[in-house]
């Protein structure tokens, strides 16, 4: 089987690069924005194609190789994440186990987390980060609950976006901000948040 698909991604390899040289080739009848948009789909062949060798051939990837790739794959994909899921980018706690308000759901799951956490109203954060917030549900359902400011980051530029998009839209800009940035390499002073929230990111860290 390793083989087999060592062969294939070989064959898109050369297969991209022999469709590059007769578009290079042929240039002069092509357009600079055609030739460039195709040139990206290229790229994009060569990049897939290796990745699918390396992962065949379970290389082990730098820090670098897996951050570019979590990026990469949450820019391409949290559009339809949002269209399925909505702004909460996370699964639901269902009880009773019969109810189909699924985002509600995903509120109600934020809130257990931090009744389980012991985050008291009484008491509430007066700062929070969110560590791979997606795209700020989380965020922004925190700032509206306690009144807290909060900032999220995430490594995928689109969501780090969207989130600031859709705080100015839901009237909490001054209270939620969202960035680029590495969990692992956080650009924040020690001490600067009394409470820290990740919820279903974990897995990339």
């Amino acid at each position: 089987m390793r083989s087999i698909a060592a062969v294939a991604t070989a064959l898109l390899l050369v297969l991209a690069t022999r469709v590059h040289d007769v578009l290079a080739f042929h240039s002069v009848s092509i357009g600079t924005k055609a030739r460039s948009s195709i040139s990206t789909e290229l790229r994009g062949v060569r990049t897939v194609a290796r990745r699918v060798r390396d992962s065949i051939t379970s290389k082990e990837r730098t820090p670098e190789d897996l951050k570019v790739g979590i990026a990469g794959f949450y820019d391409r994909s949290s559009k339809l994440w949002e269209d399925v899921w909505g702004e909460h980018m996370h699964h639901g706690y269902y009880i009773p186990e019969d109810r189909t308000d699924h985002k509600q759901a995903q509120i109600d799951l934020i809130d257990e987390v931090l009744n389980w956490a012991e985050v008291s109203e009484d008491k509430p954060p007066k700062s929070a980060v969110d560590v791979g917030c997606g795209i700020g549900g989380s965020s922004r359902h925190i700032a509206r609950k306690y009144g807290c400011t909060t900032q999220g980051i995430t490594l995928s530029p689109y969501q780090a976006n969207r989130g600031n998009e859709l705080a100015k839209e839901q009237g909490l800009a001054d209270q939620c901000t969202f960035r680029v940035a590495d969990a692992l390499d956080q650009p924040f002073d020690s001490n600067s948040f009394d409470l820290v929230w990740s919820l279903e990111s974990g897995e990339h860290m």
